[in-house]
């Protein structure tokens, strides 16, 4: 990648909108690269936070693991241009969850600790942008407690069907394990779950494969209750 290709990338972060060229010029120089192998484990939770990560390409996900290590919980999935491991960065603490690359090719801008610091005590637009980003992965959280209180397991599967067909921009891919741990449960009742979609004409499966979303129908669904099956 050329330097203009790496300024034109960081303005886009969120952290860094509103910089002038030069200050992305200066922070391009403090960041080093990082690739990961599909399926690579880059953070372990509990670990000690040395830096702040930006998605360059690809997909990671956030994930926290039962003390029996038998279950799992996806927090989030980042693309292109976001971050993680940001609270450690900011609070001094151990990473609160592990980190994977869940696609080839993914690679990261990796930012030291101790220069995220001196962005936040030199620079008040990159302090206000923090706080943005972190209201947001507030806000985040919050809709998924929620999810996980409230909503039973075939309206939690509906709703990631609508966030990652929006985010792929049509057909669906993730196995029915992924999609177990998206939602916090067992791969057998997201099995359930789409069965009973398929029914109500929300999705288009073919050897088991979605192959069509209407998100309008799942909205409709997400307003009705559709079964408890968890």
């Amino acid at each position: 990648m050329s330097i203009d290709d790496d300024v034109t990338f960081l303005r886009a972060v969120p952290y860094f909108r509103g910089l002038p060229d030069e200050d992305l010029a200066q922070i391009r120089t403090r960041c080093h690269t990082r690739h990961l192998e599909d399926g690579e484990i880059l953070l372990l939770e509990g670990a000690p936070a040395e830096a702040l990560y930006i998605v360059r390409s690809g997909r990671v996900r956030v994930f926290k693991t039962s003390a029996d290590a038998r279950k799992e919980q996806v927090l989030i999935v980042l693309g292109p241009g976001e971050t993680f491991n940001d609270v450690p960065v900011f609070d001094g603490g151990p990473n609160p969850a592990s980190v994977q690359a869940t696609t080839p090719g993914t690679s990261l801008c990796v930012l030291p600790a101790a220069r995220v610091a001196h962005l936040l005590a030199t620079n008040p637009r990159v302090a206000a942008n923090v706080i943005r980003v972190l209201a947001g992965r507030l806000r985040h959280l919050t809709l998924l407690v929620e999810d996980l209180s409230f909503h039973d397991i075939t309206q939690r599967v509906a709703r990631l069907l609508i966030e990652e067909s929006a985010r792929s921009g049509g057909p669906v891919t993730l196995s029915q394990q992924a999609m177990a741990m998206r939602v916090g449960t067992a791969r057998e009742v997201v099995s359930r779950a789409l069965r009973t979609l398929e029914q109500r004409g929300a999705i288009t499966r073919r050897q088991h494969q979605i192959v069509e979303v209407r998100p309008q129908v799942l909205r409709a669904l997400l307003g009705d209750s559709v079964g408890p099956d968890d």
